[in-house]
């Protein structure tokens, strides 16, 4: 493996000013325009009374002689209407109940709907459901009726206007936040916030308001746009604000617009301008907020021990005595997790049985849908639905994972368990910073202050191979390339020391080269640290180089297992022959046919009886339909569950490919 120093193949070019080329891109001339625009008319909502605007009649507002009909020119900017009022003083005179009226029936309507939504999509179940509800019904309903008949009942103040539009736009902000809200409750960050110990409040308002917040404020630009344009729309039928707006200019001018377009069009392009200048920044603030760091730091709760920290970075613990190296920091025993579902319960996983000792790699391999990924999260106790019984035994270094209370299970979690997803992006909090997600769990759990913390993380960094660990530290994971990120997901699961590595598919969104270099990184670090691992992949190539045993599995069950280079050189289960022989082989002619697996491995809704491979199995029997395999042992650590088991002579004939070579 090469040196950490060493520059991998995965490092982009680092830019010279990473936020002055995204201001440069998201702040074009037009944004600027936009924003001076906004300027003044916040300026002149602001000082309109200070201005040499105001010299009201019973109808208005007159600044100077102004002529009927008078065209724009130095005397009246936007001319005259049809009594000789000078139109740009009113324009600016609307200016303030417009912002006013704007702004704060957004913001009102904004935080309202981000609140009903997060509760919707966090808490799920029937709180979602009756939010759901509530919401259809809120926005099937005719709004323009709903307007009508209050600014009928209540009047027409700038309050009861405020009121209407605020409540009006607070489904469609509670529709869009729900949205959010239910994919981001299922990343990877959300559950090692859960891990650590915080609460719902604590989630919602750290973890999902500051990623929410970005598609809220894109919408609340387009939300004034829609307030102002629905105020010109109640001005049109007489029924806007007492004070002069732009609507009621519009829709007065506009029985003057064939002799005098003037009237209507000038007011009506104020209008425009300020709904596309809003929605000019609002895209703008869109692209440049994602780097920016939004201060969301949980109350940390901290152990009273401190450990000592070793030069490489590793937390020294207490060493196992040697007659316990071999001890099993992992054991399971019949676990089974039902997830449970509308659409039925679903046997994600069915009573597998395994163990992982000290410093030893397991692999799981399987079909997509055999239930890998299931099985680590029964582990860890994660699921993206709220409806999940487990049962059987999970212990991790003596702690039962199932029964424990919920302290014992997050400090196991935080201390003896690291975990690397499949997608590093789902596994990183975007808005924070690569130093703010590392250095937190070491100050959760071993009460390290602050500059220890720090160092230690650079430590890390730079031994999972990431140059130039101080300036990745301040990074935000969309400036680094994809196995950069995976890497700081890597020294993430190491940052407590842990017993036990889960890698989910670490390597699947990777570059070939990229996927050698982890690989060779996570058996080097597994080594160094006497570290226990289990590696889930689809690619038997992986676990054929860099682990000591494999199980296989199929349709939520493990069908077979044993020692890594035994179970390749003389496999038993007709299920795993089938895998071994669909992977390609490099030294075949070009336009060869490739092995393929025939059929669609069963439903977990209603799984069949009898061996799952059954329906795609050309060896199976009618015993094979209705009889569930037992477990067969070829020696104390070998074993398969196959009624039909492939013989040696059946492999000498066809052989076994695995990554080009004949295993």
């Amino acid at each position: 493996m090469a040196s950490p120093d060493v520059p991998v193949t995965d490092q982009p070019s680092p830019p010279i000013s990473r936020s002055r080329s995204v201001l440069r891109l998201a702040f074009g001339p037009l944004v600027w325009l936009s924003i001076l625009w906004i300027a003044l008319l916040v300026f002149a909502a602001v000082f309109r009374d200070l201005l040499p605007l105001r010299e009201p009649d019973e109808l208005g507002i007159r600044t100077r002689e102004v002529e009927k009909f008078e065209s724009p020119g130095w005397n009246a900017f936007f001319g005259g209407d049809s009594q000789g009022r000078d139109v740009f003083s009113r324009v600016v005179w609307g200016a303030r109940p417009a912002l006013i009226l704007g702004v704060s029936a957004t913001m009102i309507a904004a935080v309202l709907g981000s609140i009903v939504g997060m509760a919707a999509g966090y808490l799920r179940g029937k709180v979602d459901l009756v939010t759901s509800i509530l919401v259809d019904i809120t926005l099937a309903f005719p709004v323009l009726v709903l307007l009508i008949t209050v600014r009928a009942s209540f009047g027409n103040s700038m309050l009861v206007f405020v009121i209407l539009f605020a409540v009006t736009g607070i489904p469609p902000y509670a529709r869009i936040v729900r949205g959010a809200t239910l994919s981001l409750a299922e990343r990877e960050f959300v559950d090692a916030a859960v891990a650590l110990g915080a609460n719902r409040r604590r989630v919602v308002l750290s973890e999902l308001a500051p990623n929410i917040a970005l598609p809220v404020l894109s919408f609340a630009f387009i939300g004034f746009a829609i307030v102002i344009v629905a105020e010109g729309g109640l001005a049109f039928i007489g029924l806007s604000l007492d004070e002069i707006t732009w609507g009621q200019l519009i829709a007065a001018g506009t029985g003057d617009i064939q002799d005098a377009a003037h009237v209507a069009l000038l007011p009506a392009t104020t209008m425009f301008l300020t709904i596309l200048a809003f929605n000019l920044v609002g895209d703008a603030i869109r692209s440049i907020v994602a780097p920016r760091q939004v201060l969301t730091q949980r109350r940390l709760r901290v152990s009273d021990d401190r450990p000592e920290v070793a030069p490489n970075g590793v937390l020294r613990k207490e060493t196992a005595p040697p007659d316990s190296r071999n001890e099993r920091v992992l054991d399971i025993v019949n676990l089974h997790t039902t997830l449970h579902t509308p659409l039925g319960d679903v046997m994600a996983v069915d009573g597998i049985t395994l163990h992982v000792n000290r410093g030893e790699a397991l692999g799981i391999v399987g079909e997509s849908g055999s239930g890998k990924t299931m099985f680590l999260r029964s582990i860890i106790g994660t699921f993206a639905l709220a409806d999940v019984s487990r049962s059987g035994v999970v212990s991790v270094a003596g702690v039962d994972m199932l029964r424990s209370d919920p302290a014992t299970v997050r400090r196991t979690l935080g201390t003896c368990i690291g975990m690397v997803s499949q997608d590093p992006l789902t596994a990183l909090n975007p808005v924070r910073r690569i130093e703010t997600q590392l250095v937190e769990p070491m100050r959760v759990h071993f009460a390290l202050d602050k500059a220890a913390a720090r160092a230690r993380a650079i430590e890390l960094l730079r031994s999972v191979g990431l140059p130039d660990p101080e300036r990745r530290l301040r990074a935000y994971p969309h400036e680094l390339s994809g196995g950069m990120r995976q890497r700081v997901t890597i020294a993430m699961a190491l940052v407590n020391d842990p017993e036990l590595l889960l890698a989910d598919e670490p390597t699947t969104a990777l570059d070939v080269t990229v996927q050698r270099q982890l690989l060779e990184l996570l058996g080097e670090l597994r080594r160094q640290r006497t570290m226990s691992m289990v590696l889930v992949t689809h690619d038997l190539a992986v676990v054929k180089g860099y682990t000591d045993r494999v199980a296989i599995m199929y349709g939520g069950r493990v069908v077979e297992s044993g020692p890594t280079n035994s179970l390749f050189a003389q496999p038993r289960h007709r299920y795993t022959v089938a895998l071994m022989r669909s992977v390609p082989d490099l030294s075949l002619p070009s336009h060869s046919e490739l092995e393929v697996i025939d059929g669609l491995p069963p439903s977990l809704v209603n799984p069949p009886p009898g061996c799952r491979f059954a329906a795609r199995c050309p060896a199976a029997t009618d015993v094979c339909r209705t009889d569930t395999p037992i477990r067969q042992h070829v020696d104390d650590d070998r074993w398969f569950r196959c009624h039909h088991p492939v013989e040696p002579d059946e492999l000498e004939s066809v052989p076994v490919q695995v990554a080009g070579t004949s295993s």
